[in-house]
């Protein structure tokens, strides 16, 4: 006698069951993918956190480096009293002039152009907006030259570092700035970068 082979279909059970594995499945492959999206986040964040910091410390360290310089720099060399008399005004820290390891928050300073037309700058932090200021030419106000929405910037320090020597019977000073940046994430006040570097002035002041 042939044994009559019985067939028989998907219960309603095992169906629910791999329907239930399958958004087992589901769920954990988009929390894979939003973990991922996540670290990417995070990671654009803090790259564009370290990018805009070190763009900012260019802009400082730049136009530092120009200050106290002149078109007659070089001309004057070998004449104090003419160098003293056509220098811009020696840079100041919080107003004041710098004594060497005496930090500040801001600077002043001042720079002839090629044509000889003196320009003035500053740069300053501004600790309720968390923003660095920058403040150059004839410009009435400050100019914010940070995003205060994405980062918040907490301390900008400049600390001067003095040589000093005599040129003839006048005092002569070379300098430089050490500039000190920390900022963070507007978003995750965990995430900070401190940035230091330092800016040697092309000229020396005499006095």
């Amino acid at each position: 006698m042939c044994n009559r082979r019985r067939e028989r279909g998907v219960s309603l059970i095992e169906t629910l069951i791999a329907m239930a594995l399958g958004l087992l499945v589901l769920t954990g492959v988009l929390q894979l993918m939003n973990q991922l999206v996540d670290g990417n986040t995070a990671t654009i964040k803090v790259a564009r956190l370290e990018q805009d910091t070190r763009t900012v410390m260019d802009i400082i360290i730049q136009d530092l480096r120009r200050a106290g310089s002149f078109p007659e720099a070089v001309r004057d060399l070998g004449d104090p009293q003419r160098f003293l008399q056509d220098q811009p005004p020696a840079p100041r820290i919080d107003g004041e002039a710098l004594k060497s390891g005496q930090p500040g928050s801001s600077i002043s300073y001042a720079y002839r152009e090629s044509d000889g037309k003196l320009t003035q700058g500053k740069f300053s932090l501004d600790g309720k907006a968390g923003s660095i200021q920058m403040h150059t030419g004839t410009a009435s106000a400050s100019e914010t030259i940070t995003d205060p929405t994405f980062i918040e910037f907490t301390a900008l320090s400049f600390l001067p570092h003095l040589s000093k020597s005599q040129s003839g019977r006048l005092d002569q000073a070379q300098i430089a700035i050490e500039v000190r940046l920390v900022a963070r994430l507007k978003s995750d006040p965990t995430v900070e970068r401190q940035l230091l570097d330092r800016v040697v002035l092309r000229n020396p002041v005499l006095k």
